[in-house]
């Protein structure tokens, strides 16, 4: 029997999988993947395994049901083919790319997920595990951040909750079932909480003639949450999209190219995010990075009064829900005139968002009422 000592980390891209590597010291280029330090790392190419529901018999969801053993008796996975819709045969160049994932998976001991920190790549994720069909031993990567640091304590370790992982990957499950099932059921988990700056809520109640919400208010919807702030918030992508077409001109397809591209290169957070509040351990770590902010040319004499304490978990939130983009505390080398604006249009935000707001008599508001110690432990 042949002793398998390789451990394959499987990202999205090719561009995140060089970064990935680079931290962990696979510095042999091959063919699809790189290779050393005990590790493999390879890309997918987004989602090249199509999951399509087709149920054997009547589909019944019950809380006790293992989620992913669901998922994988509901669905046929296939190889994706775009050969029609592209006008050249691109399945061809899938199926060798994942003769190559195939080939790593079974010399591999363990398997490391390190798609995207979002529902839809562990989605993705799992229909490449099913269609591969050859269990192993698998550990998640939860990689918002892709700091050499994160980078090799999530591959080594996991996530640092794992407990609230699965079940926020079982709440993810569940709720893409109940959607293609179109089932009317109560879904499980922490609703999506973003905060909206009372002056821009203002624009929109304006136009339908209703009074604007005050500070700390909250409107409740399905699995979203929507609080009204007196201070500015930090970017989920949606706000990320239009300021980007507002200030600085970019099309949708631009800004999230630039973002993306500032993600890999470590030195912002996962852009693709709803949420725009984070977590106190992230709140914790900007202590750090404002050093770097001070050095940015265009806004670093911005930072001062920093740190406002005015973006914590709320509700139960956890970090698998995503949060607000943030700044990584590298200092940006080598990036391009896009990149590089983008970033300092982040930049702003992040400081903006951090500067405590000050009050009718000008005076600074140091603590804030929805600010609680106990958060550290949400």
């Amino acid at each position: 029997m042949t002793t398998k000592n390789l451990t394959t980390v499987i990202t999205d891209h090719q561009l995140t999988a060089d970064t990935i590597a680079t931290a962990l010291g696979a510095t042999e280029k091959h063919n699809g993947y790189y290779l050393g330090n005990g590790y493999a790392v390879t890309w997918t190419n987004g989602s090249v395994i199509e999951a399509t529901f087709s149920p054997d018999e009547a589909f019944v969801l019950a809380s006790g049901m293992d989620p992913k053993l669901v998922y994988a008796h509901n669905f046929k996975f296939t190889i994706r083919n775009f050969d029609e819709l592209l006008g050249y045969k691109k399945s061809e160049q899938d199926a060798k790319h994942l003769a190559t994932v195939k080939a790593l998976w079974k010399m591999s001991h363990t398997i490391v997920n390190a798609m995207m920190p979002c529902i839809e790549s562990d989605l993705d994720f799992l229909s490449l595990y099913y269609f591969i069909g050859c269990p192993v031993t698998v550990r998640r990567a939860w990689l918002p951040i892709l700091t050499k640091p994160a980078i090799v304590s999530a591959v080594t370790n996991g996530p640092k909750r794992p407990e609230k992982y699965e079940q926020w990957l079982s709440d993810g499950i569940f709720n893409k079932l109940v959607k293609v099932c179109k089932e009317d059921a109560e879904l499980r988990g922490a609703s999506v909480i973003e905060e909206m700056p009372v002056k821009e809520a203002a624009k929109e109640t304006a136009s339908f003639g209703v009074a604007t919400p005050a500070a700390g208010e909250t409107i409740e919807m399905e699995k979203h949450t929507i609080q009204f702030t007196d201070g500015l918030t930090l970017f989920n992508l949606p706000q990320l999209l239009i300021a980007g077409a507002v200030e600085l001109d970019f099309t949708h397809e631009q800004t999230i190219a630039a973002a993306f591209k500032l993600y890999a290169k470590k030195l912002i957070s996962y852009p693709l995010a709803q949420q725009n509040t984070i977590p106190y351990e992230v709140w914790s770590l900007m202590k750090h990075n404002k050093e770097v902010l001070r050095h940015n040319s265009k806004w670093g004499k911005k930072v001062k009064n920093f740190l406002s304490r005015r973006h914590n978990f709320r509700s139960g939130e956890n970090e698998f829900n995503g949060f607000g983009i943030v700044t990584t505390g590298l200092h940006p080398t080598d990036l391009t005139r896009e990149e590089e604006t983008l970033y300092n249009l982040i930049v702003k935000r992040v400081l903006d968002a951090f500067t405590p707001v000050r009050n009718r008599y000008g005076k600074k508001v140091s603590k804030r009422k929805n600010y609680k110690k106990s958060d550290k432990n949400a």
